[in-house]
C-alpha cells in the first residue's frame, strides 16, 4: 500500500456548529515545518445545524494554511463517520480530533515525529486538560478520566501490554494499519456515539484490534490538548448515564480481551449465562437498601457509578445474549489477525 507521508486531521461532527469555531482556530494555528504535509478532513455526520457551512466559513476566516475537505456521512454513528474520514484522507497518519478538542500548537508536528520514530506504532495518544464555561463540580477531579481528561498512562512509550488502549480524543492511528484491518474483514462491533446517545468505545475497540494484528499502542505526554466540556455534561446525572454506557460497551470488549489472552482456552458454551450470574451476584452485594435508594443517592458517591456500570453491562449482556458467544468466536478466528492465533 502506497500512502503519502503526512497528517490528516479528521474531525467527525454531529450538530457541531457551536463547537467548531474554537476547535478549527486551534488547528489553523498549528506550527509545522515546511516539509510536513497535512490536511483537514471534516465529516458532517447527519447534522441539522449547518455544520458544513460553519466549517467552511471558519476555515476561510482563519486563512486555513492547508487543503481541506468537507464530506457528509448520512448514517449516524461515530464509527461510521470515522470510517468515512479514513476513506477520504490521503496521508499515513490520521489524527482523530473531536469537535471540542483544542490542540496544542505543536500537536501535529510532535505527533508526526513520534509516529515516524517507530514503524510499528499503530495508535498514539497524549494528555488532555479539561476546560469549561461552567464550574467544575467537587467530584470532577476524581472522575475526570471518564471525560477523557488527564494522563492515559503512568509511563510513556509502548503501553500495549499495560493499559493497552487510548481514548479517541486526539488519537493518531496509522492509516495503512487500519485500512489493512478493514480490507481483511474487520468490522466494528460498536457503532460508537450516535447523536445524543451516550454509547461509546469505538476508539478502544480499534486499539484492541490493532494489538491483535501486531501493532503497538503508544502514549506520549508531549501531545497535549484542551478538552472543552459544557456545563450540562458536568452534572452528576450525566456522569451516571455515561457510566451505564461504559458498562454496556464492556460486553463488546470481551471478545477482544479473550483473544488477547494468549494462553487461555476459551470454551464459548454458556459463557453469557455465567457472566450474567456473576453480575447479578455483584449487584446483590451492594445491598438491597443501596439499590432501592439509587435515584436518591448522594452526588459524588463513586459506588453509585460502579452500580451503574454493572447494570449497564448486565442489560447489554442480556440484550445480545444470543450473539455473545458467536462474537467471541468471530474475533478469535478473524482473518485480519496477524500475530495471535
Amino acid at each position: 500500500m502506497n500512502i503519502s507521508k503526512g497528517v490528516s486531521v479528521v474531525i467527525c461532527c454531529h450538530n457541531s456548529a457551536a463547537f467548531l469555531p474554537q476547535t478549527l482556530k486551534y488547528i489553523c494555528r498549528q506550527k509545522t515545518s515546511d516539509g510536513l504535509n497535512w490536511e483537514i478532513v471534516i465529516i458532517d455526520n447527519n447534522s441539522s445545524d449547518n455544520t458544513s457551512g460553519i466549517s467552511e466559513k471558519i476555515l476561510k476566516e482563519n486563512k486555513c494554511p492547508v487543503p481541506y475537505g468537507i464530506y457528509k456521512q448520512p448514517e449516524l454513528g461515530l464509527s461510521f463517520a470515522r470510517k468515512t474520514g479514513l476513506d477520504n484522507s490521503k496521508y499515513e497518519y490520521i489524527l482523530f480530533c473531536d469537535d471540542d478538542n483544542w490542540l496544542n500548537e505543536n500537536y501535529i508536528s510532535e505527533g508526526y515525529s513520534i509516529m515516524e520514530s517507530d514503524d510499528k506504532i499503530g495508535a498514539l495518544g497524549g494528555e488532555s486538560e479539561a476546560v469549561t464555561d461552567a464550574v467544575f463540580p467537587e467530584w470532577f477531579e476524581e472522575h475526570k478520566r471518564n471525560y477523557s481528561v488527564g494522563k492515559q498512562s503512568d509511563h510513556q512509550g509502548d503501553i500495549s501490554d499495560s493499559s493497552g488502549v487510548l481514548w479517541g480524543a486526539g488519537m493518531y492511528v496509522r492509516k495503512s494499519a487500519l485500512t489493512d484491518l478493514y480490507e481483511n474483514g474487520f468490522n466494528s462491533l460498536l457503532t460508537d456515539r450516535k447523536g445524543k446517545q451516550l454509547s461509546s468505545g469505538g476508539d478502544i475497540e480499534k486499539c484492541f484490534a490493532l494489538r491483535l494484528a501486531g501493532w503497538k499502542i503508544w502514549y506520549d505526554e508531549r501531545l497535549k490538548l484542551k478538552h472543552f466540556i459544557t456545563g450540562d455534561r458536568l452534572k452528576w446525572s450525566y456522569l451516571r448515564k455515561l457510566s451505564r454506557g461504559f458498562g454496556a460497551q464492556k460486553v463488546d470488549f470481551d471478545p477482544y480481551l479473550y483473544a488477547l489472552e494468549k494462553n487461555s482456552v476459551h470454551n464459548p458454551g454458556h459463557r453469557w449465562e455465567k457472566q450474567a450470574v456473576k453480575l447479578i451476584k455483584k449487584l446483590r452485594g451492594y445491598g438491597l437498601r443501596k439499590l432501592l435508594t439509587l435515584n436518591n443517592s448522594s452526588e459524588g458517591d463513586k459506588e453509585i457509578l460502579r452500580i451503574e456500570k454493572t447494570i449497564g453491562r448486565l442489560k447489554e449482556l442480556l440484550k445480545i445474549r444470543g450473539e455473545y458467544d458467536k462474537r467471541i468466536l468471530k474475533i478469535k478466528e478473524a482473518e485480519w489477525r496477524k500475530v495471535f492465533s
